[in-house]
């Protein structure tokens, strides 16, 4: 089985994965209102399915001012 990159809080780690973005982020702990999430690239959904050779970059959201 092919192996997930994901980037969190600029750290690389590799993990197997099939499921949607949405059920990755609740397996991960991180709320879906205080990131950005890319996968191979490009902006996505939290509906969206990843898993194996899949890159998701999940990108925490800087709030105030």
């Amino acid at each position: 089985m092919r192996i997930m990159e994901l980037i969190l809080d600029n750290e690389k780690r590799e993990m197997e994965y099939q499921g949607t973005v949405e059920q990755l982020l609740k397996e991960l702990k991180v709320m879906r209102e205080e990131v950005v999430i890319k996968v191979n690239g490009e902006l996505s959904a939290e509906t969206t399915e990843v898993g194996s050779a899949d890159k998701v970059e999940i990108i925490k959201v800087v709030f105030g001012g």
